[in-house]
This record gives structure tokens, sequence and C-alpha cells, in this order.
């Protein structure tokens, strides 16, 4: 999420019936792509639409040839800002249809709106990019609920995955839909962007869920150690600032951390054109991580050395790569792909109920 663009320009801190046989899943799918071509020995790729409160809303929809109904997850990919939209360039950059493919998960790539700057764009804490922000929440779930009803996803392992703004706007979308999502994985973005006219908190999760945050501490665009731009009052949320939020009393509550040192010990500064003029300073630890929360769920984070405003396709545990973690590993997951894929695969949502199995 660069700020650099808003301030420059304006200077303003302006988601049938139950599946019972091979026929009507694929029948369900149908309806779903809209399309009287689909060949259920091939994987389905379309353009959807979807009615948010009067406005039309469009995601990118893939359902491999290895999706289960009833059995396989759905996870909600959400672009960066600008060039990182809409979302079929988040489904190139990142190759997820391909661990789709081996892992049998569905994907859904939502397109953001356009922000005061006309650059697709997503309604995150607090973004300085709108005046009247779109209901990017809405239409996550808008779109997991349609989605529920038609490809018939298991409903403990719906997910949601983001980059830059998109992390941004993941973390929003775990704090008010963790009734629905069991996980999120952040690749890059913080929590919140807090400005002169906004709330200075971020509400209670709804419910318990499990964070995933992959942060490199070189990216220019998400700081690190966050950022203050004291010419225009804009604060970035630093990688302490999320990791705490999804530990706290707000969260999940977590009783046990891996250790009390913190991530930075001071905070970027912005200069009068918007531009970090002087990152944070960090500590030596590069992976932090919380259990015993509340229902099972985890917190991680990933320090990744020498990492950009990038989803990495290539090893990340080897020391010469950039970026690097040492933490990681084969168990872990050495790309972006595997390490989201590994922990969502860890953290169902717990079921309190056995009732809240939806019959559609």
């Amino acid at each position: 999420m660069n700020l650099r663009y808003l301030i420059l320009r304006s200077g303003v801190l302006l988601l049938f019936s139950t599946l019972v046989s091979n026929t009507s899943c694929i029948q369900a799918q149908m309806e779903a792509t809209q399309s009287s071509s689909i060949d259920k020995n091939k994987p389905t790729r379309v353009q959807e639409s979807i009615d948010v409160n009067g406005t039309t809303r469009t995601f990118l929809l893939y359902i491999p040839r290895s999706y289960r109904p009833g059995e396989g997850a759905l996870i909600i990919a959400l672009h960066g800002r600008g060039g990182g939209g809409p979302g079929a360039k988040l489904e190139q950059a990142s190759d997820l249809d391909e661990k789709a493919d081996r892992e049998g998960f569905a994907v859904a790539y939502l397109d953001g709106l356009p922000d005061v700057n006309g650059n697709l764009n997503w309604n995150f804490y607090y973004s300085p990019f709108y005046t009247d922000g779109p209901d990017d929440v809405g239409f996550a779930r808008e779109v997991i609920d349609s989605l529920q009803a038609k490809i018939h996803p298991d409903h403990r392992r719906i997910h949601v995955t983001g980059t830059s703004a998109g992390g941004f706007m993941a973390q929003r979308v775990g704090v008010e839909l963790s009734d629905r999502v069991a996980a999120i994985a952040v690749v890059e973005g913080g929590i919140f962007v807090f400005s002169p006219n906004s709330p200075q908190a971020v509400p209670h999760a709804t419910a318990p869920i499990s964070v995933l945050l992959l942060k490199g501490d070189l990216d220019p665009s998400n700081a690190y150690c966050g950022a203050v731009f004291p010419s225009f009052g804009i604060v970035e949320a630093s990688s302490d600032q999320d990791f705490e939020y999804w530990t706290g009393p707000l969260a999940n509550e977590c009783s046990r951390i891996s250790s009390a040192t913190p991530l930075c010990t001071s905070v970027g500064i912005g200069d009068s054109q918007g531009n970090i003029a002087t990152f944070g300073s960090t500590t030596s630890v590069v992976k932090k991580s919380a259990i015993s929360c509340k229902d099972d769920t985890e917190v991680k984070l990933y320090r990744l050395l020498g990492g950009l405003d990038r989803w990495n396709l290539a090893p990340m545990n080897i020391p010469d790569n950039i970026p690097f973690n040492p933490d990681l590993n084969v168990h872990t997951g050495v790309v972006t792909n595997d390490i989201i894929w590994k922990f969502f695969e860890e953290h169902p949502k717990h079921d309190h109920d056995d009732s809240r199995d939806r019959d559609y």
C-alpha cells in the first residue's frame, strides 16, 4: 500500500440444493459460472459478477478438476493496489491456480474498485484513498455465501489471502468475517492506516481466526516497522502492531508467545513527498508465533530478510537468495504458495456445534 500517489496528487486524508451426485455437482458449477460448455474433465475458469448493495462487483473464479464439493477449500484472493489489480493479475503473479490443481481448492480472485486516483484498491482500515469507500467487506461476504451455495466448499475451510493493499484488506476481512473465515494469510500489508480523520482503533474481531503474516523488511510500500508521515498526520501500522492485535484481547487472546522481544525498536519516517525517508530499526527476531489461543487458532509471523512488495515463487530458505528466512523449511513451505497452503491446511475453522454444517 503505497501512500505516495495519494499524497502527491491530492494531499488529502481522503463474497441449489444439496449436492447428491457428481452430475448435480457439475450442474451447480455450470450455474455458478454461467457457462453452457463446461467440461468436467477440465478446470473451470470464468469471470463472475455479483450485486453488493446495488453495486455490481466482479471476481474471477477458478475451480480445478481436483476440487471436491463438501471437501475442498475456498480461498478468497485480494490483489494489490494500482498495478497489482485486477484479480486476474494476482492470478498470474501468484500462480495460485497451479497450487489449486495439486491441492484441490477453489480460488476466487476479487476485483477492487477505483480509488480517488483511479487505481483499483480496497477499503481497508482506515483507507486514505477513498472519501466514501466501497463495502469491500460486504463484497467478500457475498462471494463467500454465494459460492457456499453454488460450489459447496467445506465451510470450515474458507480462507482469505491478500498482498499489499490486499493484505491490508485481508486483515479487515479477518476482523469482520472471522465467523465465516478460518484463517487469513497476509503477503505484505498492515492492519491499519490512521489519519486525523479516522478512528484510532480497530474493532473486536467477530470470532477467533488463525493469522499468517509474511512481511518483507525492505518493502518500501508496506513498512515492516510501520511509518509516520508528519507532514500529513498519517500513521501506518507496524508488524508489531499487527501481531499484538491478533494475539491480544480484541482477537485471539493467545497466552503463549514465542518471544517477548519486539520485531522493531523504532518506526519509519516519511518525508513531505510521501516517501519513506528512513526505515524503522529491526531486532534479530525473524519469526514470531503465538499458540494457546481461542478455539485452537494460531498467529504466526515471518520476517522476510530483504523482502520487497512481492509474491515470492522462489525458495526463501537459501541464505544467498533474497528474501530469506532461516526458519522456513519443508515442513513450513519455502515459497509463498506452499507456506500459505500448509498454514491453511493446518487451521480449519473450529466447530462449536455440529448443527453449523450447512445444508444447501
